[in-house]
């Protein structure tokens, strides 16, 4: 295990995530709200008004509502959304503009541990607001309106800690080349939108061209909503989940020392 992993279980970066938790309870009302509150006016907008004009459908060659289509993709669409947001904005703003990061470099800290406070942060963040719509859903299904095998909600959990481990990486690799917060805008467009609603998380992405099975292959998103979504709805434990854990390890072990390389260059000055 080298320098760039070895890190993450350092007690350095632990004092990192613990700062940013500090900070996050003191102000968690308002810092809470708007990343809780899309997913579940994406439910009820979509899910359940959008989807009472949508007849069931067959998909795997089961019929399911759009409502119970849509809830594991929401699962996976706040898990990846909160980390690269937490990632890329929060992250950039206590890096540039709060200096943030000054402070916590001129204690034991190195900037290894930096980033791993801000990656373990961001999918403890990701995986907190998907467990809280998680039991949203459950509202759902004491209500009569979802039907869902409840008891592999556990196993998804764990999956969607080390999915928003994998998308905080990418987010920060963003925050490490934007020349300033006005571009952040780019990485929104690029990687947000095109990932967020072309993975299967709205509606059932399918083709047989070159180009959409080359993308469906290798988009992790993709892989983890219809993951879910067999596990959640079939109970069906499928390739996609053992697809999107090694696409995410993957990522980690990719943009881990990479992120760290730009960011050196960018905080410290190093070439």
């Amino acid at each position: 295990m080298t320098s760039h992993y070895r890190a993450a279980l350092q007690w350095q970066s632990r004092a990192v995530l613990g700062r940013h938790l500090t900070v996050y309870r003191r102000n968690w009302h308002t810092a809470a709200l708007p990343p809780l509150l899309e997913p579940i006016i994406l439910l009820l907008a979509f899910g359940v008004g959008l989807g009472g004009f949508i007849p069931e459908f067959t998909w795997r060659e089961q019929p399911v509502s759009y409502l119970a289509y849509l809830a594991p993709g929401m699962l996976a669409y706040t898990a990846f959304m909160t980390a690269f947001f937490q990632a890329l904005f929060a992250a950039y703003i206590r890096m540039h503009y709060q200096k943030t990061w000054e402070g916590q470099l001129i204690t034991q800290v190195r900037l290894e541990h930096v980033i791993w406070g801000e990656v373990l942060w961001a999918a403890t963040l990701g995986t907190v607001y998907a467990l809280i719509v998680t039991l949203v859903l459950a509202g759902f299904s004491l209500s009569g309106w979802l039907h869902l095998h409840w008891v592999n909600a556990f196993l998804v959990l764990p999956l969607l800690f080390l999915a928003a481990l994998a998308f905080a990486t990418l987010g920060l690799l963003f925050t490490a080349i934007v020349p300033s917060i006005d571009h952040m805008n780019i990485p929104f467009f690029l990687v947000i939108m095109p990932l967020g609603f072309a993975s299967s998380t709205y509606f059932p992405m399918e083709g047989d061209s070159l180009w959409s099975v080359a993308w469906l292959t290798l988009n992790p998103l993709h892989h983890l909503a219809e993951g879910i979504r067999l596990l959640l709805l079939a109970n069906e434990l499928n390739y996609h989940l053992a697809t999107a854990c090694s696409l995410f390890l993957l990522m980690i072990l990719i943009l881990v020392p990479v992120d760290e390389r730009l960011l050196r260059r960018r905080v410290l000055g190093e070439s």
